[in-house]
């Protein structure tokens, strides 16, 4: 007897088994909750990248929406991008705008499996997102004819209304103070400057297209330039020497509105449309070579920006052929300069848009614009305020996708 009472007390089995299944328990909870981490991980990173895509999507349109519409377009951005287990439970999408910053957050819980049975039937989950967009600095440079022929069938006064319509609307859009410039080139056979330049030594008061009284006294000088020399009237090269210096020129009407260079103040834009009135012959190359000048960061003009991500964008409007430059009336020379003129612009990264109005050589006109998409042939004066408000739209898209 005493035998067997010591063979059952030393019998050590049914000890290890009780020991080894308490020990199970925590190693089981510890995989579980290993195996739930792991499900939380993998939902969490995957609401993460559709947060990224809806934070994305919608920041660069959030300046122009409203609160309620930003967040339907974030609800929808999100939804679009993340379809929800029937495990997970997320509260509402949360979306904080703050200057150029866009803060998309969402909170929930997912539902646990092996930790649950350690009585933890949930694990939270906190996910947020955000994204900033750079509105880049816009350049206009509006380069209108102003001869004669713009006095009939009501086209100037459609012109004047289109161009003041496209400021308001830049205006109206526009994130600061800063971000828009607005130049308008009025031209005819010339430009006028203004006689705020008159000591200007990249001037020439010189040649048979001005008094000699000029030369010395520059006082009678009233603000128009003709052509420059060839090969300069076509490019914006820097007027340093006689060859490449601004000619000083009587002006040939009188009526002319000067030019009014780069600015971010617009009322300084709507008064020289409002002063344009038509007279005198077409010599587009003048015009779109001196929009060219007050587009480019360099000398005579020196107010377009100089850092590399501003938007730099001309629109040329005229309605009819070139008949007058500084040296021919003959119109396919004058073409040829003109040709030469649109390249430069779009050589130094100027997007060239271009209106013919009724009449005009559209072949030259559509070649001229960056793309033929930018080319707007109007047939009546009605057409100016569509053509323009195109190109508004055209502007305000390509800002976006900068």
């Amino acid at each position: 007897m005493t035998t067997k009472v010591s063979r059952f007390g030393s019998d050590t089995r049914g000890n290890v088994a009780m020991l080894f299944a308490m020990a199970a328990l925590p190693l089981f909870g510890m995989i579980g909750a290993a195996v739930d981490y792991t499900r939380a991980s993998r939902t969490t990173a995957q609401i993460q990248a559709a947060l990224d895509a809806a934070s994305l999507a919608v920041a660069k349109d959030s300046r122009r929406l409203s609160d309620a519409a930003l967040q339907d377009a974030a609800n929808k951005a999100f939804a679009g991008n993340f379809t929800s287990p029937a495990d997970l439970s997320l509260g509402t999408l949360q979306v904080l705008r703050t200057g150029n910053t866009i803060r998309l957050a969402v909170d929930g819980s997912l539902k646990t499996t092996i930790a649950a049975t350690m009585g933890v039937s949930t694990m939270p989950i906190g996910v947020a997102s955000q994204a900033s967009w750079n509105e880049p600095k816009i350049e206009i440079t509006l380069v209108l004819d102003n001869t004669g022929s713009m006095g009939w069938s009501g086209k100037m006064a459609a012109l004047k209304t289109a161009a003041l319509d496209l400021i308001a609307d830049l205006e109206a859009n526009r994130v600061s103070s800063d971000q828009v410039k607005i130049a308008v080139v009025p031209f005819d056979t010339q430009v006028n400057i203004g006689t705020g330049y008159r000591n200007e030594s990249w001037i020439r008061f010189d040649g048979t297209a001005i008094a000699t009284s000029l030369v010395t006294t520059r006082t009678d000088w009233t603000g128009c330039l003709t052509d420059r020399d060839q090969p300069a009237d076509t490019t914006d090269v820097a007027p340093t020497s006689d060859p490449t210096r601004y000619r000083a020129a009587k002006c040939a009407t009188g009526l002319l509105a000067a030019v009014q260079p780069l600015s971010t103040n617009f009322t300084l834009a709507r008064a020289t449309i409002a002063a344009m009135q038509p007279a005198g012959n077409t010599n587009i190359t003048i015009g779109l070579q001196t929009g060219l000048a007050v587009a480019s960061p360099g000398a005579p003009f020196a107010q377009s920006e100089t850092t590399p991500d501003v938007l730099r964008y001309m629109i040329l409007l005229t309605d009819g052929d070139n008949t007058q430059n500084r040296w021919t009336g003959t119109t396919s020379s004058i073409d040829a300069r003109t040709a030469l003129a649109c390249n430069a612009v779009k050589a130094a990264g100027v997007t060239l848009f271009t209106v013919r109005v009724i009449e005009g050589n559209a072949a030259l006109l559509r070649a001229c614009a960056t793309d033929p998409s930018m080319y707007f042939n109007v047939t009546n004066s009605g057409g100016i305020g569509d053509a323009f408000k195109a190109i508004t739209s055209m502007i305000k898209r390509m800002r976006l996708s900068a």
